[in-house]
């Protein structure tokens, strides 16, 4: 979370990428922050050097449940943070929400979505928690909810901000028309990428590569003055079409598979076309005018969906 700087590193690490990269005059600048971490002379900064656009991880605005996933802020903080950003001059601001975590009831969402949509936030993107591997919650042996309580939730949240105007345009990711996320839509739509920073992922060409996850061995290796580089991957023209797809079907437009083809150079086989066919017939997928879409029921079980096309 950049916002972990304090002013004097932000301020050397914009004039480090002023100084290697030409920002393009309607370039989206994200800066991620969490409400702890950002004060009004901190705002200031990021929006002199040319930041148009915040991601405020709230998560909630249970004290509770704040204190239960970890965060180190209450919700009184992230909404006067929400309030110190707009006073800023940001017009385009994203807030993280989660659901469907232990001890999250139906009331404590329709309460947290309902402070959401107040917010009047021009995007709002949504998780759910996962256990990670050596994560306290998993050393706990911590059980999520029931997938009926999860499904229930996740349409709830949905309707809810659709009908705020805060429209789905990818599974976990709601937006007001013209304010989907940029950064976002690049990936889902292979674009390119260039990653700085530990563990940070690179797209270029037709190499995927990944810097060192560690961050001791990463700033020793630039001691070095060796590449930060762990390793790459050449990714072929089928293995892009493939996740084209695969990132398209996330997406509530969904793929348009002649393009697709056209665009790479190649199609499914038959195998592969006769699944997505079965995947229709099941109600999980949908085909229209050349688009292939995930159904609501589709979207459930997306993961599923995509492992049996690949």
């Amino acid at each position: 979370t950049p916002t972990f700087l304090n002013e004097r590193q932000l301020d050397k690490l914009f004039g480090i990428i002023h100084r290697n990269f030409y920002l393009l005059p309607d370039a989206e600048a994200t800066c991620e922050a969490n409400p702890e971490g950002v004060g009004d002379a901190k705002l200031k900064l990021l929006k002199r050097e040319g930041i148009n656009r915040m991601s405020l991880g709230v998560q909630s605005f249970n004290d509770g449940h704040l204190k239960y996933l970890g965060r180190n802020h209450d919700a009184l903080l992230a909404l006067e943070t929400f309030k110190r950003i707009r006073k800023a001059g940001f017009d385009n601001v994203n807030v993280d929400v989660m659901f469907s975590f232990p001890g999250q009831t139906m009331g404590d969402l329709q309460r947290d979505i309902s402070q959401v949509i107040q917010l009047n936030s021009e995007h709002v993107s949504l998780y759910s928690l996962m256990i990670e591997k050596n994560s306290r919650f998993h050393a706990k042996n911590i059980e999520l909810q029931d997938d009926v309580l999860q499904v229930q939730q996740y349409h709830f949240v949905c309707d809810a901000l659709g009908e705020a105007g805060i429209q789905q345009y990818e599974v976990s990711n709601f937006a007001v028309p013209g304010k989907a996320s940029k950064h976002n839509l690049n990936y889902w739509q292979s674009g390119r990428y260039i990653g700085l920073g530990v563990g940070a992922h690179s797209y270029i060409g037709n190499r995927r590569s990944w810097n060192i996850p560690r961050l001791i061995p990463y700033i020793s290796s630039l001691q070095e003055s060796k590449s930060p580089q762990e390793d790459f991957e050449e990714i072929g023209p089928f293995d892009e079409f493939k996740e084209f797809v695969l990132f398209g079907l996330r997406m509530n437009e969904g793929v348009d598979l002649p393009k697709a083809g056209d665009r790479f150079g190649c199609s499914f086989d038959a195998a592969r076309s006769k699944k997505i066919d079965s995947l229709i017939e099941e109600g999980f997928l949908i085909q229209d005018h050349g688009c292939l879409l995930a159904t609501a029921q589709g979207r459930l079980v997306l993961d599923e969906i995509c492992s049996q096309i690949i």
